[in-house]
């Protein structure tokens, strides 16, 4: 997990094992259209949920920055 100025709040998450994906899924219902797989680890999904919506809200303050 990066290091943002802000903090990361999942209200709810499930994780499950998918047998067609061959991986754990990792979904939260407050950031719906982000999806993690990992097919190890049900912890490592729920890692990589999180870095994906740590990548998002980088991707949002930065994007709302005006061009230099």
């Amino acid at each position: 997990m990066g290091i943002i100025d802000t903090d990361v709040y999942l209200s709810s998450f499930q994780v499950f094992r998918s047998s067609s994906d061959g991986a754990f899924i990792a979904l939260s219902d407050r950031y719906p259209g982000l999806v993690a797989r990992n097919e190890f680890s049900s912890l490592a999904a729920v890692d990589e949920l999180i870095d994906l919506i740590e990548r998002q809200q980088q991707h949002a303050q930065t994007a709302g920055r005006p061009a230099a």
